[in-house]
């Protein structure tokens, strides 16, 4: 059936074929907020399940008096830091313990005993050792992200073409020569991957830890949003929370398509 779509919307002019392509992308959301608007009000009380119009204006009204600028500001710091921290931690741990069996063995098992942890579960033993704040919920982000980002760099350099590293080694190249103008080009691509496995992770891990170990960020506001009862700015900072990290994934893809059109 979808192949079916395809031929059929590949008849259609260019430019006919961006919009049509957009509108079936859009379709799923289209369809949650249309059972949303159903179930608001009918099976579930707006008290608890404001109607997407409330909360579209309430998002309106968050922008327009500032209030979210703050917060979101402070949450996609933390994205920012964590993530940049583990992909270079990860793409070094994840090339060297492909390169050195030394490496690999020191982390191996360590990596293989905290990968089935959920890292919200660490949150609390964070916050012995670094207070409520920001360093928590930065650790949290990197902790989650690191794995995804170590295990694609490890496979990248695993499969690294051995005919490139033989022939870098019969000229007389030597190892560190090979490690960042052969084997570091040629993981490129998959380490992209890892890092667009990362970036929806890095949002879920900063605002778990925001909902418990921050004074500060979307997931605070969340947070205090509900507790007051105010249900409509609860759902709009998650709606907000929500496009902001859907915009990161889309832009990160976008990059990654350019950094990579020679492969």
């Amino acid at each position: 059936m979808r192949y079916a779509t395809s031929r059929s919307i590949e008849v259609l002019p260019t430019p006919v074929q961006g919009v049509v392509n957009t509108i079936i992308d859009w379709i799923p959301l289209g369809i949650v907020v249309l059972v949303w608007e159903l179930v608001s009000g009918g099976i579930v009380a707006t008290d608890v399940l404001p109607a997407p119009a409330t909360v579209g204006a309430e998002i309106v009204e968050l922008f327009v008096s500032g209030e979210v600028f703050s917060h979101l500001f402070i949450s996609l710091f933390r994205v920012g830091v964590g993530l940049g921290l583990s992909i270079l931690v990860g793409v070094l741990l994840g090339v060297g313990m492909a390169r050195s069996d030394p490496v690999e063995n020191f982390f191996d098992v360590f990596l293989s005993m905290t990968y089935p942890i959920p890292k919200t579960a660490l949150v609390p033993l964070a916050i012995l050792w670094l207070g409520v704040g920001t360093k928590t919920a930065i650790l949290i982000v990197f902790l989650a992200c690191l794995l995804p980002i170590v295990l694609n760099a490890y496979n990248a350099a695993e499969n690294v073409d051995q005919n490139l590293v033989w022939a870098a080694q019969m000229m007389g190249t030597d190892e560190r020569s090979i490690l960042y103008k052969i084997v570091f080009p040629a993981t490129i691509p998959e380490i992209m991957t890892g890092v667009r496995q990362a970036v929806p992770i890095a949002f879920i891990a900063l605002v778990s830890a925001e909902l418990i170990a921050s004074n500060a960020g979307m997931g605070y506001l969340i947070l205090t949003s509900g507790q007051i009862g105010n249900y409509p700015t609860m759902f709009a900072n998650i709606v907000i929370i929500s496009a902001v990290a859907f915009v990161a994934v889309r832009a990160f893809e976008e990059a990654r398509g350019r950094l990579l059109v020679w492969t």
